[in-house]
């Protein structure tokens, strides 16, 4: 006969395995923002989170698991956010880029470390590289579905829609690494309102091909 989890406070094994594991992925972040990756070490993640390594292990293989499953929790959030802004904002064209870019921003903003992990260059950790590039494909199905419908009339195979997604995936990916790095001066504001006029100006570039 299985052996049933024990409930402690109404709160069942599963349940705090899964918040400790939140615990932990959250703690990595700290980690990254305050040493970088070279800093990220399973027990620097234990002492972030206030737990024992075993901790740690109980819910990641190894350091790789557990940078992946960080990467991709971020990516969730990241997406919910621009999701979110991009419904509540006005149907036109100015509004959704405005929605998207500012979403993008802010979530960088108030979460470097999580911005670094999935930009471009930054934080390159091999065990991400893969799903980097697969969430890279998802960008750019997401920009495309905003392309569709800011033009409508376009058809759905259409190669310039992907064109001009990946070239703006790209572009702003390389923009948002270099100002997540600071190596682009850019204030919050004039950040956001120059990148929503390059997306426009590729929009209307798109126009005519």
């Amino acid at each position: 006969m299985a052996k049933q989890a024990r409930t402690y406070g109404g709160v069942s094994a599963d349940q705090r395995r899964a918040t400790r594991r939140e615990q932990l992925l959250e703690a990595a972040f700290e980690v990254l923002a305050l040493d970088g990756p070279g800093g990220l070490t399973i027990r620097a993640v234990a002492k972030q989170a206030g737990l024992s390594t075993r901790f740690v292990y109980e819910s990641f293989t190894d350091l790789d698991e557990l940078v992946v499953a960080a990467f991709e929790l971020a990516f969730r959030q990241m997406a919910a956010a621009v999701d979110a802004a991009v419904a509540a904002a006005g149907p036109d064209r100015r509004a959704q880029v405005t929605a998207l870019v500012e979403a993008l921003a802010d979530f960088f903003l108030s979460a470097p470390a999580k911005g670094k992990l999935l930009s471009t260059k930054a934080y390159g950790h091999p065990a991400v590289a893969a799903r980097r590039l697969a969430r890279s494909e998802d960008v750019s199905r997401t920009y495309g579905a905003l392309l569709h419908g800011l033009l409508p009339d376009r058809p759905a195979d259409d190669p310039a829609i992907d064109l001009t997604a990946r070239f703006l995936v790209g572009g702003f990916g390389e923009t948002s690494t270099a100002w997540i790095q600071q190596s682009l001066p850019y204030p919050r504001d004039e950040f956001v309102h120059d990148n929503v006029e390059l997306f426009l100006a590729a929009i209307a570039a798109l126009e005519r091909l």
